[in-house]
């Protein structure tokens, strides 16, 4: 329990300490020895723990530790009442390992010698607690401050508010109620409302490459979205989870960008928890209500610790944002390469070198920041720079960048050597977990399947959840599917499965067909004959020798004038304009005693009128995605002669759907159709083969379920007007109609095609 609640903070700095060449060089020395011993040089003593005391309020107490210098240490909860603070490669001086009598919730503490799982020496302060009691650390330049908190006994999980210390249950919160995010005049405020006093365990700024604050509050459970958009000033979103048996709730504020930010826990009796975030640029004095934290996130804020601690904090760090092509430190162990942006608040330094060991000023760097850094023995070169009053983390980015170096923080510690060894180490780290993934004994799956087939599974399947060391078998009998790879693929391929192996909807596709005509006709005609003769046999001669006797008849008619000199009284045509097929006509016949005149009229006429309908519905049902079929007509016969050898061929003369349906997850349906109503017509039949009235619509539409849409249409509209008439007499008013016939026709045929899917609910 006591290792869950480790946390290691580096000492960063003071904002005083500006490390300025030009002055260097006034007192007499070299900027090399500025920044570091050279390399012949004797190291400088380490930094010595100077004093060692303890002062208690009414609910805090607070141990003070003064070292020479600013050093890195690391704090532990081995039990909840000990508290172990180790301060690494530093001496003890001999006034300060008195040992330090009881005070507030203190027993004691002591000064020990130790050594870190490296080997380093450390200096160990162990402190002895009365009572379990929540600790900060926190520090400024060469001071160390340990705040212990009786009010709030919950800083290890799973200890049980004391009311011997005056902490009763239900004042604490149990859940987190509400997150809200709210604007200020420099930036922005997170709110976190509990159903009590928030009490928070740890407060960490994240430097992955994304600039974030996390805060975990144990023993506390969230009623809270998981999610919470804020979109003020630099903060973007805060997320929030519960984990574990005993409840911890982990807040993450993600930044737009890197800001200062300081913690304001509730006042006594209050439930509102507030995170300030200010993105001021000069020193700025800010008033924290105590036990206020406050800490700037940078591209090594996963490393430096940043000031914490209450009453007036003073600072004044360059906030400058670049984009630089260099790693950025991730999580422990990680490698990051590539253009990123950035934001330098280091302390600013003025460097000013020619020709100098790139590995002495990289070491150079170490001493000015204070990390701990290791040089790879591939980093050779020298270093040519000229930088006056730049933070120093960006002076180290531009150098690492010039060189083509990166670097990797492994827990305490950064790496620095070229990007192509980083990256081929990531690339070996990456090949041998996926081979290490690999390993394992193989084990068999075996799923009958009840609506996919086995074998249009087997390509998917081993593209997407095998191994390579997988592989699949089917069993076509009875539709199974039998997977043989390491168990956790078969937990994928299983899944998969699941969800593929589903029934499909069905779709019924309904078309309708229909065509109309319309027929009108009309004729009006006239037919006419007349004959006339001068003979003896009449008695009404010329009275001249020649001509003594004539006639005058029609000659458009089959009865022509006296046949082989026999006398009729026929009137031959003289206009043939009648109609043929004529359902009306009437007939006049004039002529004289003798017979010597005769006329013969006849009136035709014809109107006809028609509509016709025709409606076909073919109807078809398929599932998702699969094409269908539905036919119904006949088949004409067609033979052909060729080299003395008769081929009998046959052509679909009928009504024909193809439909394939694609069901969207917008509840409508894609359909694919291919239409055609196809009919004989046996009235132009040539040598018993009748030409085929062919409707045809081929076409991909979007349809909604149940929704009824035409996907085409076809009118064809035919006039025609005829006039036959004897030429020049026809114009004779009155008398015209006698010499000429009249056709009117008006035919029009419209063809619709409607379709109409339905999803059946399976």
């Amino acid at each position: 329990m006591a290792n869950n609640n480790r946390r290691q903070v580096f000492g960063r700095l003071g904002g005083a300490i500006v490390l300025v060449i030009g002055g260097l060089w006034a007192a007499g020395l070299t900027p090399l020895a500025a920044f570091g011993p050279a390399p012949d040089t004797k190291p400088s003593s380490a930094p010595q723990l100077k004093t060692l005391s303890a002062k208690a309020g009414r609910r805090i107490t607070t141990i003070t530790i003064e070292t020479s210098d600013p050093v890195a240490y690391l704090t532990s909860r081995p039990d909840p009442l000990t508290l172990l603070l180790d301060l690494r490669d530093v001496e003890a001086a001999s006034g300060a390992r008195a040992a330090l009598a009881a005070k507030g919730v203190v027993a004691g503490a002591t000064v020990e010698d130790a050594k870190a799982p490296d080997g380093a020496r450390v200096v160990r302060v162990r402190i002895a607690l009365t009572q379990p009691a929540s600790h900060q650390v926190r520090s400024k330049r060469n001071v160390i401050y340990v705040d212990l908190d009786s009010a709030f006994p919950l800083g290890s999980a799973g200890v049980s508010p004391n009311p011997a210390a005056g902490v009763m249950p239900g004042r604490f919160a149990t859940s987190l109620e509400a997150v809200r995010g709210d604007a200020e005049p420099k930036g922005a405020v997170v709110t976190l409302t509990g159903n009590g006093e928030l009490s928070v365990d740890s407060v960490t700024p994240l430097g992955d490459g994304t600039a974030r604050v996390v805060l975990e509050f144990p023993n506390v459970r969230s009623k809270t979205p998981p999610d919470t958009f804020v979109g003020r000033g630099p903060v973007s979103v805060v997320h929030v989870t519960t984990t574990g048996a005993v409840p911890t709730t982990r807040v993450v504020i993600d930044l737009l960008r890197p800001a200062s930010y300081r913690v304001v826990p509730p006042e006594d009796g209050g439930k509102d928890f507030k995170i300030y975030f200010e993105e001021d640029g000069p020193a700025t004095a800010v008033a924290v209500a105590p036990p206020a934290m406050v800490a700037t996130l940078d591209p090594i804020g996963s490393l430096l610790a940043a000031p914490r601690g209450a009453g007036i904090i003073t600072r004044g760090v360059p906030q400058q944002q670049q984009q630089q092509g260099v790693p950025v430190p991730g999580a422990q162990g990680a490698t990051q390469i590539g253009p990123t942006a950035q934001r330098f608040s280091g302390n600013p330094v003025t460097l000013d070198f020619q020709g100098a060991d790139l590995r002495v000023v990289l070491r150079t760097f170490a001493d000015i920041s204070g990390l701990n850094i290791v040089i790879d023995q591939a980093v050779q070169g020298s270093v040519d720079v000229a930088l006056h009053e730049v933070p120093w983390d960006q002076a180290l980015d531009i150098i690492l960048k010039d060189h083509k170096l990166g670097y990797s923080v492994d827990g305490t510690i950064v790496r620095i050597a070229p990007i192509t060894v980083l990256a081929d180490e990531e690339t070996q780290r990456r090949k041998l977990s996926d081979e290490q993934a690999l390993t394992g004994e193989l084990q068999v799956l075996t799923r009958p399947l009840s609506y996919a087939k086995a074998v249009d599974l087997t390509p998917l399947l081993t593209r997407t959840a095998l191994s390579p060391r997988g592989d699949v078998q089917i069993d076509t009998r009875t539709n199974t599917i039998i997977i043989r790879d390491l168990a956790s693929r078969l937990q994928g391929a299983a899944q998969l499965i699941d969800s593929l192996d589903r029934p499909q909807p069905q779709v019924e596709i309904e078309a309708r067909i229909v065509t109309t005509t319309r027929n009108f006709a009309r004729e009006l005609g006239v037919q006419w004959g007349f004959n006339g003769r001068v003979a003896q046999d009449l008695g009404n001669t010329t009275g001249l020798a020649f001509p003594n006797q004539g006639s005058i008849t029609g000659r458009t008619g089959n009865v022509q004038g006296p046949v082989q000199g026999v006398i009729t009284d026929h009137a031959g045509s003289v206009v043939n304009l009648g109609i043929p097929t004529a359902s009306s006509a009437i007939g006049l016949a004039l002529g004289s005693v003798n017979g010597s005149v005769n006329l013969d009229i006849q009136l035709s006429a014809l109107e006809s009128s028609g509509n016709g309908r025709i409606l076909s519905t073919p109807r078809v049902t398929t599932q998702n995605n699969v094409p269908a079929e539905i036919t119904q007509g006949v088949q004409i016969p067609i033979q052909t002669v060729s080299n003395n050898t008769i081929t009998v061929s046959f052509r679909d003369a009928a009504l024909k759907l193809n439909v394939t349906p694609q069901i969207t997850a917008s509840n409508t349906v894609i359909l694919n159709v291919a239409l055609e109503n196809s009919t004989p017509d046996f009235s132009r039949a040539i040598n018993g083969i009748p030409p085929i009235d062919t409707q045809r619509a081929l076409t991909s539409l979007l349809v909604n379920d149940g929704q009824t849409t035409v996907i085409g249409g076809i009118y064809v509209s035919q006039q025609q007007a005829t006039n036959d008439h004897t030429p020049g007499v026809y114009k004779i008013p009155l008398l015209g109609w006698l010499f000429r016939r009249e056709t009117v026709r008006d035919q029009s045929r419209e063809l619709l095609i409607f379709i109409t899917p339905r999803v059946i609910k399976m």
